[in-house]
């Protein structure tokens, strides 16, 4: 484990590693037929199984990949900013898009997932603040219009950021529109690397760690970054890495006080 650790913090050794794991997943999908229906079996069990289970939308302990330091941190967030809107990318099954109904009149989340995006819709059927929307987030201006959701330039908005994986990364889409279109938001990235603690997992794309490097050409020079302070090893859950990003001062000054966070300073 120490060596995987040690050649994951080389980035030209990491990159290699990761394309090699992307060939070697395309030559499997390739070789055996049938593993896209297996994927779709598997989410349908899943929503057969919520059908039988009561307990299967445990949000409480699932929300927020289950990480009891990121939960208290966007807490502290949400009750001290009053947002006009949460904006969620990737629902998956609702866990954390209920937790955020807890604190704003109007939730609105994506998800590109038909099957997942159903099983969501049914966990949620009874929150009248949110409002679930199947599409890709990569066309979140264009979903917005759509949907006819009515956000002004000043408008206080709280983005979640979690629809990403390997083969599809609409993550630089989403933030290119939000620096361009808003000035009074909070942007959360999940997934992402914390710099110097690989306890906390973040994802990776064509090889290219998630991190402030695959960003950096998005920023102008006026936002204020911060990261978890808690060590990965002292988290709960899924340990996923995080960045949390604004240019608005006044939320800078109150993510500032929270002791669980500190500012990056590149």
């Amino acid at each position: 484990m120490k060596i995987l650790t040690i050649l994951k913090k080389n980035n030209f050794i990491f990159f290699i590693l990761k394309n090699i794991q992307r060939l070697l997943k395309k030559m499997i999908k390739k070789t055996i037929n049938f593993s896209d229906i297996e994927y779709r079996i598997s989410k349908i069990e899943d929503v057969l199984i919520s059908e039988i289970n009561n307990k299967f939308f445990d949000w409480k302990n699932n929300c927020l990949n289950g990480q009891k330091y990121r939960k208290k941190i966007i807490n502290n967030i949400l009750t001290n900013i009053e947002f006009d809107i949460i904006i969620e990318t990737g629902t998956e099954y609702g866990f954390t898009t209920k937790f955020f109904s807890n604190y704003s009149k109007k939730i609105v989340s994506i998800e590109k997932s038909k099957t997942t995006f159903l099983l969501a819709k049914r966990n949620l059927q009874n929150e009248e603040n949110i409002q679930l929307i199947l599409n890709d987030s990569k066309n979140i201006s264009n979903i917005l219009e759509d949907e006819k959701i009515s956000i002004s330039k000043e408008n206080s908005i709280f983005f979640y950021l979690d629809a990403h994986s390997d083969d599809d990364y609409p993550l630089l889409d989403e933030i290119k529109y939000i620096f361009e279109k808003y000035q009074n938001y909070i942007i959360l990235i999940d997934d992402f690397q914390v710099p110097n603690d690989e306890n906390y997992g973040y994802d990776s794309f064509k090889g290219k760690k998630l991190n402030i490097e695959f960003i950096k050409k998005l920023f102008s020079g006026d936002e204020y970054i911060f990261f978890p302070k808690i060590s990965g090893k002292k988290e709960t859950g899924r340990i996923r890495g995080y960045s949390i990003i604004t240019k608005n001062s006044d939320y800078a000054q109150i993510l500032k006080s929270i002791n669980e966070l500190i500012i990056y300073n590149s």
